[in-house]
Formats: C-alpha cells, sequence, structure tokens
C-alpha cells in the first residue's frame, strides 16, 4: 500500500498532479490531499506529473503488507518563486517533488 501526501500551498492549488506509477497512470492528487494505493509486491519506479513537467523520479520497493509514504509537492517556494519560467522550461522534471518519508 502506498500512502501519498500532497502539501497545501497556494501554488497549483487550484490543479491536480498526476500519479505515475511504473509508467502507469494511477489516478490524480489534489491540494492537501492523502492518498492510498494498493500496489503490487516489488520493485517500482514513482513519479508526479503536471502538464509537460514532473517531479523526480523515486525507485522503491515493497513488500507485501508493507505502507510506503511519500510526500509531494511543488518547487518552487521561498526565492524559487521568482523564476517560474526557469522551473517551466529548463527546470521542468524539478517542477515537482516528491520524497519518500
Amino acid at each position: 500500500m502506498l500512502k501519498i501526501s500532497r502539501e497545501d500551498v497556494f501554488r497549483d492549488k487550484l490543479r491536480s498532479y498526476k500519479i505515475i506509477i511504473d509508467d502507469t497512470y494511477y489516478g490524480d492528487i489534489n491540494s492537501g490531499e492523502t492518498k492510498m494505493l494498493e500496489v503490487a509486491p516489488g520493485k517500482h519506479t514513482i513519479y508526479l506529473k503536471i502538464d509537460w513537467c514532473r517531479s523526480n523520479k523515486i525507485d522503491f520497493y515493497i513488500s507485501e503488507n508493507e505502507t510506503i509514504e511519500f510526500r509531494c509537492g511543488n518547487s518552487m517556494n521561498g526565492w524559487r518563486i521568482l523564476f517560474p519560467l526557469i522551473y517551466i522550461t529548463f527546470l521542468k522534471n524539478k517542477y515537482l517533488w516528491i520524497k519518500k518519508v
């Protein structure tokens, strides 16, 4: 089982992120939402996507009856909010973030 929690911040508040596991779409996650997803035991890769931008990719291994928790959000915080064009072009694969808790 995967537990994915998205931070509740102003950036992308009205937009959902697509959850991609092993290049398969598993649904959307909205601002402030927590999702529980059933995933088969074994090795997997997860990332998030919005338009042409995405998050980092994380490889993980999950065993039967195990729950793995992830947190995610938008990378443009602090001083980075001043550079949205850079994040949607040159850093498009770092526009979002996901990390294992």
